[in-house]
């Protein structure tokens, strides 16, 4: 049976661009369908094309990878992939990281060792970076915080027709004359949304009151 070589692209969220691995990808000949991509957190191996790809893949195949960091960023998951790999005769090319790289024809005991202890470094550094991006992520989160910035989506904002709307229409769905799930189609409103508006509306008569 003839060989193939795969590759697998990872990025951290869906808001990452993937283009810059794909195109590396293509330039050394791979057809996409040959591209396995994954959009998800390197701080496990639980990614819905990883797996496929591991699935696919047979002796003698190869997988490229941009850098380490793709395969993961978990020292242990690293070191365990990287033997789950070599026991089933599957090469590895790091493009970052030829040092690296696998082939199964070499028996050289000496580079296997050298090539554990080089893995070994970048799975602790790998891991110890992802640390330290969280860390950062959450000082981030906790300063903005501290400022009083919001956080997350933003808030969805009315349209003037939308305010007018309801206006006329409030009453109408607190005397139980209308029902909500009807003022939210008539008003093109989302669940959450609708809601949201209602408390605040209501805390602002309350204040007109006091």
């Amino acid at each position: 049976m003839t060989s193939k070589t795969f590759a697998y692209v990872r990025v951290s969220s869906k808001e990452q661009n993937i283009d810059r691995q794909i195109d590396t990808m293509r330039k050394l000949g791979i057809d996409d369908r040959e591209i396995f991509i994954d959009k998800q957190s390197g701080k496990d191996i639980e990614r819905p094309q990883y797996k496929l790809l591991k699935a696919v893949v047979r002796d003698g195949d190869t997988i490229v990878f941009d850098s380490i960091t793709r395969l993961s960023r978990n020292m242990d998951d690293i070191k365990n992939e990287y033997s789950w790999f070599n026991d089933n005769g599957i090469n590895l090319k790091f493009i970052k990281e030829p040092m690296l790289n696998t082939s199964n024809d070499t028996s050289d005991v000496m580079r296997k060792a050298i090539n554990d202890i080089i893995l070994t470094i970048l799975g602790a550094f790998a891991q110890k970076e992802r640390e330290e991006i969280k860390q950062r992520q959450k000082e981030g989160i906790e300063a903005a915080r501290r400022r009083g910035k919001h956080l997350g989506r933003p808030k969805a904002q009315l349209t003037e027709k939308q305010v007018e709307q309801f206006n006329q229409l409030y009453p109408v769905w607190k005397k139980g004359e209308m029902t909500a799930v009807a003022m939210m189609r008539k008003m093109e409103l989302k669940r959450n949304t609708f809601y949201n508006k209602v408390k605040l509306y209501e805390q602002l008569q309350i204040k007109k009151m006091n």
